[in-house]
């Protein structure tokens, strides 16, 4: 566990500077917590839009670096928060046009499609693998962890797809999706800290497993050569 700890203590700074940055970025925008999408802080019409984009770009740092933490316990969590790490950088990258317009109630430029797409595949890979997470066998503070946040993030993002397809752009939707993400954040800055205090001696199952098979093997073979010698010298 000695190899993870950095990666979670860095992916904890980074959730939380990314945070910090992202919404200082929106406080200069025109009622930033009752009105419009969070994405319209990186527009480049957006007084501090270059904030706004280390900030998200810092988020997905922060999901790539747990993702590198989780690494030796699940390696499939690994490649899903690196995925959505990339994902994030993506929607960093590519900004919005000014208002973010969204199907299927506004018209949309294919700048639009990507930064959305890009935001909702990076978001909805961290949701899965916290889902992941609160199932598979991990020490039971992670999964207990998971579980918590699994219980609050899954029906606020089911609320808010409904609400993007039923709504479209309102106040409804832009309050819920602040209010979704905060404890998506809130999972990889608890998660990173928990893994920084494993005891060292936390060993992945699956690698339990595999010494116990390359011991068998070992101890098979070991077993084997007396009885050849036997056999020759009979």
């Amino acid at each position: 566990m000695d190899r993870s700890r950095w990666p979670a203590g860095c992916a904890v700074v980074f959730a939380v500077a990314g945070t910090a940055a992202v919404m200082y970025a929106l406080g200069v925008l025109p009622e930033p917590w009752t009105h419009g999408y969070i994405s319209e802080g990186g527009v480049a019409t957006s007084p501090r839009d270059g904030i706004y984009r280390t900030g998200i770009l810092a988020l997905a740092g922060s999901l790539a670096l747990l993702g590198a933490a989780l690494r030796r316990l699940v390696p499939f969590v690994f490649a899903m928060l690196v995925t959505a790490g990339v994902f994030g950088a993506l929607s960093s990258a590519v900004s919005c046009t000014p208002g973010c317009p969204l199907p299927p109630y506004e018209p949309s430029t294919a700048q639009d499609l990507v930064h959305a797409g890009a935001s909702v595949l990076a978001v909805g890979l961290a949701v899965v693998t916290m889902g992941a997470v609160a199932l598979i066998a991990l020490p039971p503070a992670l999964r207990r962890t998971a579980r918590v946040f699994s219980a609050v993030t899954f029906p606020l993002a089911l609320l808010l797809v409904i609400g993007l397809l039923a709504i479209g752009r309102g106040l409804f939707t832009s309050v819920l999706e602040r209010v979704a993400l905060v404890p998506v954040v809130g999972w990889v800055v608890v998660t990173g800290v928990l893994l920084r205090g494993l005891p060292k001696g936390v060993v992945p199952a699956q690698a339990r497993l595999a010494g116990r098979s390359k011991a068998a093997a070992r101890a098979a073979g070991a077993s084997d050569v007396p009885a050849a010698e036997r056999a020759t010298a009979g």
